[in-house]
């Protein structure tokens, strides 16, 4: 395949709408023009195609499966072999990975300004430049109140905010909006932070504006999710996920066990019998 045709076949990749896959592999023989090393063309948002790499199939995945599982799947099946890169669509969000002899490794950056390129040339809604080809704007009414909303993060874990009750006043033209949050893993549905944040906004943004602001900031100061994917969800499946977190029992901290094992430590050297030990002995 040339590089015209591995181009126009990337092209249709990243346009189209739902999850899909990529593979890239090596040209080998003839290659026209010197290619670029890989990690330029990383480094630029650009594609394998760039750096020799021919992309030799395409085609769609199931929604929500986990990328190292369908990478170990290919290679059981002899879909990819060391050297090919495999680049995903999930949810909107953007991955690729390059295939080694025992590992499969992230290529971050890859594909991302081709993906940009795609979705201007495609998008019909200017206005939603998000890369999700021709996706409608979901209605604030439908999905979240003026007070709170709820986020799915990167495809892999949700975000919910809403408004405190001890908010500041305006200042100026701007005003400070006070969230409350808590971010649930999408696998497990396990709580794995809260806490409360101000974000600054303009009091001319809807309240949709401010709160994508918010979520952009808090994963941006307390998580390492900044940057991932955005898409709005339904409020509702909230009382899922917090029944869901309320329902696993939380393990004990590390700080936790150093301090009871300091106890029976300090116990053990003054003598003093632990209450397991004694109700055993009074079993005896």
């Amino acid at each position: 395949m040339d590089r015209k045709q591995s181009r126009t076949r990337e092209a249709e990749f990243l346009s189209k709408s739902g999850d899909a896959a990529a593979v890239y592999r090596f040209r080998a023989g003839e290659i026209d023009g010197r290619p670029e090393p890989l990690e330029r063309v990383r480094l630029s948002g650009g594609s394998p195609i760039e750096s020799g790499f021919d992309l030799i199939t395409t085609g769609p995945i199931m929604e929500g499966v986990d990328v190292l599982a369908i990478l170990d799947e290919y290679r059981a099946n002899g879909f990819v072999e060391s050297g090919d890169i495999v680049a995903f669509k999930q949810a909107g969000a953007l991955s690729c990975w390059s295939v080694d002899l025992l590992a499969y490794n992230r290529l971050r950056g890859l594909l991302e300004n081709c993906l940009k390129t795609a979705e201007l040339s495609m998008e019909q809604n200017h206005n939603q430049i998000d890369g999700i080809i021709n996706n409608v704007h979901p209605r604030f009414d439908e999905l979240a109140t003026e007070d709170e909303a709820l986020f799915l993060v990167g495809g892999i874990a949700y975000l919910h905010i809403k408004t405190s009750k001890d908010e500041r006043d305006y200042s100026r033209d701007d005003c400070y909006t006070t969230y409350d949050f808590t971010l649930f893993d999408r696998g497990t549905m396990q709580q794995l932070d809260c806490g409360r944040m101000e974000v600054a906004a303009d009091i001319r943004d809807d309240p949709w504006q401010i709160h994508r602001l918010a979520v952009q900031n808090i994963l941006e100061c307390r998580t390492v999710l900044g940057g991932s994917s955005l898409e709005p969800v339904r409020v509702d499946i909230l009382e899922t996920l917090r029944d869901a977190a309320a329902s696993k029992v939380p393990k004990p901290s590390l700080r936790d066990a150093l301090r009871l094992c300091q106890q029976e430590a300090g116990s053990r050297a003054h003598g003093a019998v632990s209450p397991d030990k004694r109700q055993h002995g009074a079993e005896r």
